[in-house]
């Protein structure tokens, strides 16, 4: 499970993001084969935002995927398959750069509101992922440049805001995901992650969630990312960190795995362990992040996570995690950071 952090990169950990959040980068040191941004073995920039699409106020919901057009004729069957959109026009298969000024539509809503509107996407442009971003080597994933329908400007505005690398892409993915950060799966709508996003970064991360052969669902895999780039400690949405804060995440899924290593027998300087995860957040929290986050949690988690002075039990380390659950595949390390 522990491997040499002689490569450690950094990346920034955000979300599709048609507000175009701004993203802090910070210096990054990599191998001369790996691309500037890419998380392998390496530390990594938390962020607050899941799907980040807040329309003033307004959250995207998703994307139809029975209402795109592409020069005003219907597409059917649009689909998303490992990474990639395909559908359908007069017996031809359509992807890649066929799709190119395809327009979409996206459910958007208030938050605690039963109404949804639409919102306009359209497709600009379609390219290759780089491999730098295939810690798995499975490919297969082409990155998709949006651009949404202004009605004040009255013109398409870019979607996503420019990631490490400087490009304002997104990666579809079969899922959609609520105000809380819960993964709903649909027949109906699927997500845009935009490459600042944690939905994303985690697919980037490697926890592609069609893969298999690693012997756990990847779905939940990728769902237990989200949680943790999010530090979502109670599993209800609500990140607990600050845009920037260094993390180290690593797994333990059976050969071919592990998928993102710890980097060696030492926390990075200065880093201290601080949970175990699961789809649905932290299972268990260490002593030292309980001191600076015990008050806030017992409010607004009770039962969730008990601190240790409660009768709860802290884990200080992997063994600790497991021994209390077994079944946990990811685990972090990150900085105390005193200013939540």
């Amino acid at each position: 499970m522990m491997g040499s952090m002689d490569n450690r990169s950094i990346s920034c950990v955000m979300a599709l993001s048609v507000s175009l959040c701004a993203c802090e980068v910070v210096e990054t040191t990599t191998a001369a084969a790996e691309q500037a941004g890419t998380n392998l073995q390496g530390t990594n920039l938390q962020g607050t935002n899941l799907q980040g699409t807040n329309l003033q106020g307004t959250n995207l919901q998703g994307f139809q995927l029975g209402a795109a057009t592409l020069s005003g004729i219907g597409l059917a069957n649009l689909r998303v398959e490992k990474g990639e959109l395909i559908a359908e026009r007069d017996g031809v298969t359509l992807r890649g750069t066929s799709l190119v000024g395809t327009e979409l539509q996206a459910e958007a809503r208030i938050p605690g509101a039963a109404e949804t509107t639409l919102v306009a996407y359209r497709i600009a442009d379609v390219a290759p992922e780089s491999s730098a971003y295939d810690p798995t080597h499975t490919g297969s994933t082409n990155l998709y440049t949006l651009e949404q329908w202004v009605e004040d400007s009255e013109s398409w505005q870019p979607a996503c805001a420019p990631d490490a690398d400087g490009r304002r892409v997104a990666i579809p993915i079969a899922a959609t995901w609520d105000e809380k950060g819960n993964r709903i799966e649909s027949t109906s709508l699927f997500t845009f992650g935009c490459t600042t996003g944690v939905i994303a970064k985690c697919y980037r991360w490697g926890y592609r969630p069609w893969l298999t052969g690693y012997g756990e669902d990847m779905a939940e895999m990728h769902q237990t990312c989200t949680r943790l780039a999010r530090a979502d400690y109670c599993g209800d949405g609500v990140p607990h960190t600050q845009n920037g804060t260094l993390v180290n995440v690593w797994d333990n899924l059976p050969a071919p795995g592990p998928i993102q290593r710890h980097g060696g027998l030492l926390p990075p300087l200065g880093m201290i362990f601080e949970a175990g995860w699961g789809p649905e957040g932290a299972v268990c929290l260490s002593h030292a992040r309980w001191l600076t986050l015990g008050g806030l949690l017992v409010n607004v988690c009770p039962g969730r996570l008990v601190p240790p002075g409660l009768g709860g039990i802290a884990c200080n380390s992997v063994l600790d995690v497991l021994l209390l659950h077994p079944s946990v595949r990811m685990f972090n390390e990150s900085y105390v950071n005193l200013d939540l």
